[in-house]
C-alpha cells in the first residue's frame, strides 16, 4: 500500500498534462490522486484509490469538478509600489506605450515609488499579489526584479521575493532584471559597469535567471549581449524581453545564448522563430500586455510550423498588465490571437514549467511532481478560457495542502 497524507477524489476529468496519442491533456475520467510530503505519490482511477492508497491526512472531494495542474506563470513583475492608472487612461485615448517611457514617467516612475517604499510595505504588496495569483489558480511564478535598478534596491527586491515565498504558499522562481532600463539620472556606461561588475556577481546565489529587455526604450543589442553573456558566464539561466515594440535582435540573442525563454515576440521574424526552436528556447507570450498596448498579433503560425513551445504568461506589472489572472491571459490568447484552448492550457502549464527548468515537477500531475492542482467549475479543462474574466477556481492545492485565503 502507498502511504499518503493528502488525497483528492471524484474529479470528473483530471488533466495530467502528460500528452497521450489519444488525448493531448492526458486526462483521467473520474480521476483521483494522492500525495505525501508535498509530492504526488499515486494518480489514477478513483475506483482504485482505496485499494492502493492508505490515507493518513486530508481528503478533498472534487465532487465532479475538473482538476488540472496548478498553473505556471512564466513572466511576472510582482515587486513594485505605486500606480500608473493614469497612463492606462492615456493609452486608451491613443497615447503609445513607448511615448510614456521618457523622463520620470513609465518604468522610471515605478522605480521611484518602489525605492521610496520599505521592505515591509513591498512585502505586503507582493504577498497580496501572491494570494491573488493562487486564488486564480496559479501555484508557481517566475518573479522578476527590475524596479530597484541599483545594488541596494535590487537586493531589497530579491529579499521581498524570498519573504513572499516563505509567507505565502506560492512557489516563487526569482529572476534578476537589472537590465530593465537605465535608471533616470544615471550615466549609461556607469550603470552597465555596475550591472556587470557588482550586481550580477552579488545576486547569483539569490536568482536562478537573468533577464534583459532588448528594445529601444531599454538596452541595445550590443548591451544586451554583454549583460547576458556576463550573466551566463556566472551561471545564470537566461531569459530575454524581445521584439515587443519593434523588430530587433532580441530573439537572435536569445537563440545564440540558448535562453530558456524569449518573451513577447510580437515582431519576431520567421527566421528568428526557427532559430529559437532550434535552440530549445520557449516563446513566452503575454496576451494581457499586448491587449492593453494594442500590439500586433505575434507570429503564431510560424511558431506552430517551427514547433516552438509557446507559454502563456500574465506579465503582471504596473504599466501594461496589472492582473494576476492567468486564465484571463489564456482567454485573450484564444480570442485575440486564435490560439486553441488546448494550446493555452499547455502554455500555462507544461511549456511554462519547461521554461523554468521544472519539467516533471510543475505544470503536470504524475508520481514525483509537486502536489499542486486546482479544482475548476467548468465542463472540461478546455472550457476554462471560455469563462472570460470569471474566476472558476473552486479550490487551489499547493504542495498537498488546500490553500485558504489569508
Amino acid at each position: 500500500m502507498i502511504r499518503a497524507d493528502f488525497a483528492l477524489r471524484h474529479a470528473s476529468q483530471l488533466a495530467t498534462m502528460l500528452p497521450r496519442e489519444d488525448d493531448p491533456l492526458g486526462r483521467i475520467n473520474d480521476g483521483a490522486l494522492a500525495a505525501r510530503e508535498g509530492r504526488v505519490v499515486w494518480i489514477g482511477d478513483d475506483r482504485d484509490l482505496e485499494a492502493q492508497v492508505t490515507l493518513d491526512g486530508d481528503l478533498l472531494d472534487a465532487a465532479g469538478a475538473c482538476v488540472i495542474p496548478g498553473l505556471v506563470d512564466a513572466h511576472t513583475h510582482p515587486v513594485f509600489a505605486g500606480s500608473r492608472a493614469d497612463e492606462f487612461a492615456e493609452r486608451v485615448s491613443g497615447v503609445a506605450y513607448h511615448a510614456q517611457q521618457s523622463g520620470e514617467r513609465g518604468i522610471a516612475r515605478t522605480v521611484r515609488a518602489t525605492r521610496d517604499s520599505d521592505v515591509v510595505t513591498l512585502t505586503e504588496l507582493a504577498a497580496a499579489r501572491a494570494n491573488r495569483f493562487i486564488a486564480n489558480g496559479t501555484t508557481t511564478i517566475e518573479a522578476k526584479t527590475g524596479y530597484g535598478l541599483d545594488l541596494e534596491h535590487e537586493a531589497r527586491s530579491l529579499e521581498v521575493l524570498r519573504q513572499v515565498a516563505e509567507q505565502t504558499r506560492l512557489r516563487v522562481i526569482p529572476t534578476f532584471l537589472g537590465a530593465h532600463v537605465v535608471p533616470a539620472g544615471v550615466d549609461r556606461r556607469a550603470y552597465l559597469r555596475s550591472l556587470m561588475d557588482e550586481m550580477l556577481p552579488a545576486f547569483k546565489p539569490w536568482a536562478v535567471f537573468c533577464d534583459a529587455w532588448c528594445e529601444a526604450p531599454a538596452f541595445t543589442a550590443a548591451e544586451t549581449r554583454a549583460v547576458l553573456g556576463r550573466a551566463k558566464s556566472l551561471g545564470y539561466e537566461i531569459r530575454v524581453h524581445a521584439a515587443q515594440l519593434a523588430p530587433g535582435e532580441g530573439p537572435d540573442i536569445a537563440a545564440e545564448l540558448g535562453a530558456r525563454s524569449a518573451d513577447h515576440l510580437e515582431f519576431a521574424t520567421p527566421a528568428q522563430i526557427k532559430a529559437l526552436a532550434k535552440a530549445g528556447t520557449v516563446a513566452v507570450l503575454c496576451p494581457s500586455a499586448n491587449f492593453t498596448t494594442r500590439g500586433p498579433r505575434p507570429p503564431i503560425e510560424a511558431m506552430r510550423e517551427a514547433k516552438l513551445p509557446i507559454a502563456i504568461a500574465s506579465d503582471l506589472n504596473p504599466g501594461t498588465s496589472n492582473s494576476e489572472s492567468l486564465p484571463l491571459a489564456m482567454s485573450l490568447a484564444c480570442v485575440q490571437w486564435g490560439m486553441t484552448p488546448v494550446e493555452v492550457l499547455a502554455g500555462a502549464t507544461m511549456h511554462a514549467a519547461h521554461s523554468l527548468k521544472l519539467d516533471g515537477l510543475a505544470g503536470c500531475l504524475r508520481p514525483g511532481s509537486f502536489a499542486d492542482c486546482i479544482v475548476v467549475d467548468a465542463e472540461s479543462p478546455e472550457a476554462i478560457p471560455y469563462y472570460v474574466g470569471v474566476n472558476r477556481v473552486l479550490q487551489t492545492v499547493v504542495g498537498g495542502a488546500v490553500w485558504q485565503p489569508l
